[in-house]
């Protein structure tokens, strides 16, 4: 079962760079948290998947001294792989087809982004391998602070964006919808993965 649990892990950390990609192509908004990523790595001319690893790495402290349970090896798929998979698969694409400029089809990448991040999280978070640093922040506040998982992912995914926008990152579509909605669309599949993989003890709690 162990094994099953890190594949399913690995499996959501490669759907959230996809979805990642898939909202860097659509260019009508990123992700919070991309958002946020994108205006740091603007500001200090990095790329992106290099200061999406400082990030989480300097997140992972805190998560470490105030709930270690929530890291293992899918914090590690995600620090290492998310940003650097994603600019690679940008890369990829934009280098074979070009930029993306069709309206239908940024909004089919925008609609599949949306679906494979809440997808990807959710299946990550409830394999209990560990998750990314920024996706221990709503489940450390829902907590401590007795608000549902669901309210305390769009607090922290609406003021990231916030910082990331006042950074030069672009507004969109995708990240109104994902920093109101991403919470419970995440919450609505850990239901499901939750009833298929709590088949031992849980190092943390499923439902916040």
């Amino acid at each position: 079962m162990k094994k099953i649990k890190i594949t399913y892990s690995l499996i959501g950390t490669i759907f959230i760079a996809s979805a990642v990609t898939f909202f860097r192509l659509a260019s009508l908004g990123t992700d919070p948290y991309t958002t946020f990523n994108l205006g740091f790595s603007m500001l200090f001319n990095m790329e992106f998947g290099i200061f999406l690893m400082y990030s989480s790495l300097l997140m992972l402290i805190y998560v470490f001294f105030v709930n270690r349970a929530l890291i293992g090896i899918g914090t590690i798929f995600n620090i290492f792989l998310v940003g650097n998979l994603s600019d690679v698969f940008v890369s990829l694409i934009t280098n074979t087809f070009g930029t993306i400029e069709g309206l239908v089809i940024r909004i089919i990448l925008s609609v599949v982004g949306i679906l494979f991040l809440s997808i990807g999280a959710a299946l990550y978070i409830e394999a209990k391998e560990g998750v990314a640093p920024y996706d221990a922040m709503p489940i450390i506040l829902s907590g401590k602070s007795g608000m549902s998982y669901r309210f305390s992912r769009v607090i922290i995914d609406v003021s990231i964006t916030i910082i990331g926008f006042l950074l030069g990152a672009s507004l969109g579509v995708n990240t109104i919808i994902t920093a109101f909605f991403l919470g419970p669309f995440i919450q609505f599949f850990r239901e499901i993965f939750y009833k298929d993989l709590n088949t031992k003890k849980l190092r943390y709690s499923a439902k916040e």
